[in-house]
């Protein structure tokens, strides 16, 4: 366990240039670019460190699908949270974040909570910040809002099929093995298929992967 969380202690580290002091979220409306970055900043690293919780969770309670999920999902967030940073510095600026993970002792009620974020960012969060990026012209902040848009969507579909079979009693169709995108986060519980990323086009040759 101490060796999976110092892994992504050093993931949630990479993705922030200081080490930290909470930051207060902004709304994303009628909000600069830059304020819609920090916003995501702070989200996505936060998604990354309540997901390295839950991955623990669940491998504690012998669900190794679900841990591999989370441990993959979390590395996925703290992508988005990286790519949003590295367009921040670019545009002049930094923010300084300190996780502050909440999970419950349910983890079914944890694996809920995840979907309702990343249904959140899909359709909340996101859309309003590549309009604004678009008003602004800056088109790296368009491409990592979109990438993580995209891959949040994927992500809700993942964890409701996850959560369906957990509910089901079918743990053991889980797969134990998942993968990572490391341009854009998107996430997947299989290889077969296909060659590419359907966000990004990177390779499956470069995808990390988890097995719990």
């Amino acid at each position: 366990m101490k060796k999976l969380t110092l892994i992504f202690a050093a993931i949630i580290a990479s993705a922030c240039f200081f080490a930290c002091t909470n930051q207060p979220t902004t709304s994303t409306t009628d909000a600069t670019t830059i304020d819609n970055l920090k916003t995501a900043i702070v989200g996505e690293t936060n998604a990354s460190a309540k997901y390295a919780l839950v991955s623990e969770q669940a491998l504690n309670q012998g669900e190794h699908g679900i841990a591999a999920m989370f441990a993959a999902a979390s590395a996925a967030e703290a992508i988005h949270a990286q790519s949003h940073m590295l367009v921040l510095n670019d545009l002049g600026e930094g923010i300084e974040v300190i996780p502050d993970p909440q999970i419950s002792e349910s983890l079914e009620e944890n694996i809920r909570s995840a979907i309702a974020g990343e249904i959140y960012e899909d359709t909340e969060m996101y859309p309003p910040m590549v309009e604004q990026a678009r008003k602004e012209d800056l088109f790296d902040a368009i491409r990592t809002f979109t990438y993580a848009k995209k891959a949040e969507e994927r992500h809700a579909k993942l964890y409701t099929e996850t959560l369906d079979l957990f509910l089901a009693g079918k743990s053991d169709e889980i797969s134990r093995t998942w993968h990572v995108c490391p341009p854009c986060g998107n996430l997947f519980n299989t290889l077969e298929g296909f060659e590419i990323c359907a966000i990004c086009g990177a390779g499956k040759n470069i995808f990390l992967h988890f097995e719990r």
